[in-house]
This record gives C-alpha cells, sequence and structure tokens, in this order.
C-alpha cells in the first residue's frame, strides 16, 4: 500500500506577476471610470488617449488629455473679449511712441515759480524804562521796636520766688506730717512711715513743677508782648515801601503796553509776508505737479488699457472619482490551496498510518485464507484501465502498497460476483483471487 506524495509546491512567481498584470488591468479600469465625459448648458470636458512611452521607465503607457469645450454662445463671447484685449494691447502698443517722446524732453525748471520766502520776523522790542534803582527794596525799621531777645533769667527770677515762698510751707508740712505719724505710732524708717513721707514728697514735687511751669509760662507772655510792638514797627514801615513801589510799578506798565504794541505790528506784518509766500510756494508744487501729469499721461493711458479685466473660464461640476478595484490575491489563493492539499495529505497519511497499523492483523488474514487479497478502491491510487476480465469486469493498473499492481476493483467485482468478495475486520473489501482465475 502506498503511503501518497506531497503535492507540489505553487508557482508563486507566476502568480506574483499574474497579480500584478491584475493590479494595472484595475489600475487602468479605475482612470478610464474617473474620467467621465462631462455636459452642461455651459460646455463640457471630453478626454483624449494617446499611446506613449514613459522617458523614465521605457514603458508604454497611456497618455490622457482633458478637452474642454464651451457652449456656442459663451465661446463667442470668449472670442469676443479676446478680441477686445488684443485691440486694448495693440492700441496700448500703438502709445510707445508718445510715451517715449514725452520722457525725452528734460523737466523744465524754467518756467517754475520762484520760491518765495517771508524773510525774517524783524528784532522785537524788548527794553523797558529801568525802574529798578527806584523800587524801594530796603525797608527803615529803625523806628520799629528792638527786636526782643528771650531772657531765661526773668523766668528764673520768677521761679525762684514762686520757690522761696513755698519752701517754709512744705517745710511746716514735713514737720507736721512726721508728728502726725510719730503720735499714731508709727516709728522713723517702718514702712508705713516712709511711705507717708515718700506721698509728701511727691505732691510737692509737682507743686514745684507746676511754679516752674508758671515761671515759664509769665516770661513768654511778656516777650510776646514785646514781639507785637516789634511787628507792629514793621508792618508801617514796609506799607509805606510797598505804596512807593506800586506808584512806579504803574509806570512801568505804560511802557511795556507800548512795546507789546511795536511788536504785535511787526509780527502781523511777518505773518502777511508768511501767508504771501506760502501762495507763491503752492503754485510752485502745482505747476510741477501739472508737469509731471503731462509727462506720464501717454503711460497711464497704455496701463490701463494693458490692466483690463480677464476672462474667467465656468465652473464645470465635480463628479465622484471611483475608488480602487481590489485585485485578486493570488499569492494568498495559491498558498491557501497549497495549504490545502498538504491538509489532505497529512489527513491522507494519517489514514494510511492507521491502515499500516493493522497491518499484523491484514496479514494474518491473508495466511489464513491465501487466495484472498485487498483491492477496494479507496486503496488505489493512479488506476489506469487495461483490459477486460471474462467475468465483465476491468482490469486496471494502479499504484498500491508502494508497488505498481495489476488487478481488479472489488467494488466492480462484488457487483457481478458477491460470493468472491469478502469484507475485512478493517472494513476494506478483499477478492478471491485465486477462484478469480
Amino acid at each position: 500500500m502506498s503511503k501518497g506524495r506531497a503535492p507540489a509546491a505553487p508557482d508563486y512567481t507566476s502568480a506574483a506577476r499574474l497579480q500584478g498584470e491584475l493590479s494595472k488591468e484595475a489600475l487602468n479600469m479605475q482612470n478610464y471610470a474617473n474620467r467621465p465625459t462631462i455636459e452642461t448648458p455651459f460646455g463640457g470636458e471630453s478626454w483624449g488617449t494617446e499611446a506613449v512611452t514613459d522617458p523614465a521607465t521605457g514603458q508604454k503607457v497611456t497618455q490622457w488629455t482633458l478637452n474642454t469645450t464651451l457652449a456656442e454662445p459663451l465661446q463667442n463671447a470668449l472670442n469676443s473679449q479676446l478680441g477686445i484685449q488684443q485691440g486694448r494691447s495693440d492700441l496700448a502698443g500703438s502709445f510707445m511712441e508718445r510715451v517715449g517722446n514725452e520722457y525725452a524732453t528734460p523737466f523744465d525748471w524754467g518756467n517754475l515759480p520762484a520760491l518765495t520766502s517771508a524773510g525774517t520776523p524783524g528784532q522785537l522790542q524788548t527794553g523797558v524804562a529801568d525802574y529798578t534803582p527806584g523800587l524801594q527794596t530796603d525797608f527803615n525799621f529803625g523806628n520799629a521796636p528792638a527786636l526782643p531777645q528771650y531772657d531765661a533769667s526773668f523766668r528764673n527770677q520768677v521761679a525762684n520766688d514762686l520757690m522761696s515762698q513755698m519752701l517754709p510751707v512744705q517745710r511746716m508740712q514735713q514737720e507736721s506730717l512726721e508728728t502726725d505719724l510719730s503720735n499714731r505710732g508709727f516709728k522713723t524708717g517702718t514702712r508705713g512711715y516712709q511711705r507717708a513721707l515718700d506721698d509728701l514728697n511727691q505732691r510737692q514735687s509737682a507743686e514745684r513743677y507746676n511754679a516752674l511751669n508758671m515761671a515759664g509760662n509769665e516770661a513768654q507772655r511778656l516777650y510776646g508782648m514785646q514781639m507785637g510792638a516789634r511787628q507792629q514797627g514793621v508792618n508801617e514801615a514796609m506799607a509805606q515801601g510797598n505804596f512807593r513801589n506800586q506808584a512806579m510799578g504803574q509806570a512801568q506798565n505804560l511802557d511795556v503796553n507800548r512795546m507789546q504794541a511795536m511788536n504785535q505790528a511787526q509780527q502781523q506784518q511777518f505773518g502777511q509776508n508768511l501767508q504771501y509766500a506760502n501762495m507763491m510756494n503752492q503754485l510752485r508744487q502745482q505747476a510741477i505737479a501739472e508737469q509731471m501729469q503731462r509727462r506720464g499721461m501717454s503711460l497711464n493711458e497704455m496701463n490701463a488699457l494693458l490692466t483690463g479685466q480677464q476672462v474667467g473660464m465656468p465652473q464645470m461640476p465635480r463628479f465622484n472619482a471611483s475608488g480602487v478595484a481590489e485585485t485578486p490575491q493570488l499569492l494568498n489563493a495559491a498558498n491557501m490551496g497549497y495549504q490545502a492539499q498538504m491538509d489532505a495529505y497529512n489527513a491522507q497519511q494519517a489514514g494510511m498510518a492507521n491502515i499500516f497499523g493493522g497491518l499484523t492483523t491484514l496479514g494474518a488474514g491473508a495466511l489464513a485464507n491465501p487466495a484472498f487479497a485487498f483491492s477496494d478502491r479507496r486503496l488505489k491510487r493512479n488506476i489506469k484501465r487495461v483490459g477486460t476480465h471474462a467475468i465483465g469486469v476491468g482490469i486496471y493498473e494502479y499504484d498500491m502498497g508502494g508497488y505498481r499492481q495489476r488487478g481488479v476493483i472489488a467494488q466492480e467485482v462484488e457487483a457481478v460476483r458477491p460470493d468472491l468478495v469478502k469484507r475485512h475486520s478493517s472494513g476494506y473489501l478483499m477478492v478471491n483471487y485465486g477462484a478469480l482465475a
């Protein structure tokens, strides 16, 4: 019994080339689908093709040409506008000689109005009568009382007088307190005794401080009275000086007013001169602008003719491009087919292994009845009919058990002579070749 042969490997190179050819075909179909003929009321678009050689690869390729056709009214309008534009260009070209002649003439500065200046404003009047020496700047304070000086000795004298009056009284107060404390049982040096003396001393210190304060206030009051008398004398002296200065200032204002009137007249004259100069210079600028406009007029006219409105193309409707068609995956199919054959081959080999696993049983059966031999169709490969047996069945050559053999097929014999066929315990049919011969 043969174990069979593994299937041959697919021709991957041929499958890849075929898939590449199919991809090119799909691309060509897509290009054709993406180039529809468009027809609109404004015109249409169509495509033309031509076989050319790609200069980069040397391969034959298809060159597409887009042809846009306008509707007859639009085409006529386009032709008319192009004709007008060509006419403007021709007319503008005829201006070149004029432009050259105008710019060939130098700019004439001689006939322009002269540049005018207003002149200088003149010297303003600034001199005023000098009354400075006559001004009362130093006031006579000789008649005012002398400036008093604050004298601390007066305050001290007042304070001493007050103190001399207070000391006997304070001494008597201390003696009276000590006698009272002794009568009440407080001894000298005890805490209560000393606290009473300290309270008395504090009250007496406050009285002495108040006396000093009263002495200072009295001295300050006397000093203020002297300063008031001095200030009154000063005010009288200043009033006399200010009266004189006011009279002199009035006289000086007359001179200032006269000077301002002279300067105002001079400034008015300068303003008139400036206004005249501005007018003359404006006329000069106008003359320059006019001469420049005359020189550039032909050039401006030519440019105006050349900058006309351009002709616009009508907008054709767009369309949805077709998608890329998927080419057959031949390489994958070849791999899958080869794998399926390998799977079938492996399954067959597994089945054959099971069959050969029972060779001991099959051999024992054949030895028990040597006339019978396996002849089941399922065990044979590469079957080829070579003749006909006397009982009417075919005689075949086939591969079985790893050898090329000749015999009949058990299924055919069973149909005409079932007595010559028996089923083995493995399920395969056997033929009695001894009786068949």
